[in-house]
């Protein structure tokens, strides 16, 4: 039985950033249940480039988008303008293998799903492994996760496809720096759908919501007119978040700790922040000369000052905006049919609903201020000061 300092459940773009993050001050191995990186994908794989750049991630790109239209069926629309390509899609794919070449001396063992996890030790198939810190990243599955932390997430499910479309339709991209999210209750009940463009005439078109998911996304392809392709996806976590990210010595990560943009459900670039979190907890111990476990208190308690209380808010402004009942919906998109606003970061979503609210303050962005005023999540940037503050 091998042991390792740190032992990372799933390879996905959290469990490979923490590794890279931490194999040249430690003996790191990362379990992955999947045969080969970044398959099957999960998401859209939509970032902001500024929120990328700033944890040193450099991955390949398929295309760059500045706007965002949100439309309904009728062709009510809201453009946000991020006056620059300031969003990108990543290749996912080519996210986690961009990563996995800088894991150094990291041990990546691939198609090895973990049955068990222990105290001081995990089990596969064929083997087992002993550790002194074990690290869950597994996505919104949280098959292990819920045995240590449990937490019961909102979640929908989300299926989407690359395909092509010829029409010329208000439901359509205007150009391949734009991207479309549908809000119409006749399509989706709870959630929304979005047409994103990777090349000429080629899209990422898909569908989220709690019911009737996949008979949703085809008649969502009919009304573009787009072909039925290989379709992927899966459950978005889109609200809850644990009391506590830490268990004597295991931790979580990613999806699995609540990490998740709770409006749109995108989890790339939170679940690396908390990787980042938890990596340079990690490395201020060492240097100090304190032991693993004061990381996790530390990695902890940044989670619950910092993070936790903003992801609940979020995840309540997300409950008013996705499940207004119809006729407010409704309302709402043909009061503010034809804004126009300008938005600086892709990651702040409140500040975008902050600037449609000074174009038409109507009932539905006014719900938005009854929860919260400024929440920003934590940003990259910050991480150090605020561990040395805790540390003190």
């Amino acid at each position: 039985m091998s042991k390792s300092d740190i032992i990372v459940i799933g390879a996905g773009p959290s469990g490979l950033y923490l590794a890279r993050e931490l194999s040249k001050v430690m003996n790191v191995r990362i379990v992955e249940e999947d045969k080969v990186l970044g398959v099957p994908p999960h998401c859209t794989g939509l970032v902001n480039l500024d929120s990328l750049k700033a944890l040193n991630v450099a991955s390949p790109i398929v295309n760059t988008y500045r706007y965002i239209r949100l439309i309904d069926l009728s062709g009510n629309s809201i453009t946000f303008d991020f006056k620059r390509r300031a969003i990108a899609m990543l290749d996912r794919p080519g996210l986690e293998h961009y990563l996995a070449d800088g894991l150094g001396s990291a041990t990546l063992i691939l198609g090895e799903r973990v049955t068990e996890l222990s105290n001081d030790f995990i089990r596969t198939r064929s083997r087992e492994e002993t550790f002194n810190l074990a690290v869950i990243a597994e996505g919104a599955n949280m098959a292990l996760t819920k045995e240590i932390i449990p937490w019961k997430p909102t979640y929908v499910y989300g299926v989407q496809t690359d395909t092509k479309s010829f029409i010329s339709s208000e439901l359509m991209p205007r150009g391949d720096d734009e991207i479309v999210v549908i809000f119409d209750r006749k399509l989706s009940e709870h959630y929304f759908a979005w047409i994103v463009p990777r090349d000429f005439h080629e899209f990422r078109v898909g569908l989220a919501d709690d019911i009737n998911t996949w008979t949703k996304f085809t008649e969502l392809l009919k009304i573009i007119k787009a072909e039925y392709l290989k379709p992927f996806g899966g459950k978005v976590i889109i609200g809850g978040s644990p009391d506590h990210v830490v268990a004597g010595n295991t931790a979580v990560i990613g999806d699995a700790a609540g990490f998740v943009k709770p409006m749109t459900g995108g989890g790339i670039i939170m679940g690396m922040l908390s990787a980042k979190i938890l990596a340079e907890s990690i490395h201020n111990v060492i240097k100090e000369g304190l032991s693993i476990n004061d990381a996790l208190v530390i990695y902890d308690t940044l989670f619950r000052k910092y993070i936790r209380g903003k992801i609940k808010a979020l995840g309540s402004a997300s409950r008013i905006l996705h499940m207004m009942i119809n006729n407010s919906l409704d309302d709402a998109m043909r009061l503010m049919n034809n804004v126009n606003v300008d938005v600086y970061d892709y990651d702040n979503h409140i500040d975008a609903i902050l600037r449609a609210a000074s174009k038409r303050p109507w009932s539905f962005i006014r719900a938005i201020f009854t929860v919260m005023n400024e929440l920003s999540l934590i940003e990259p940037g910050t991480i150090s000061e605020l561990i040395k503050e805790n540390m003190e």
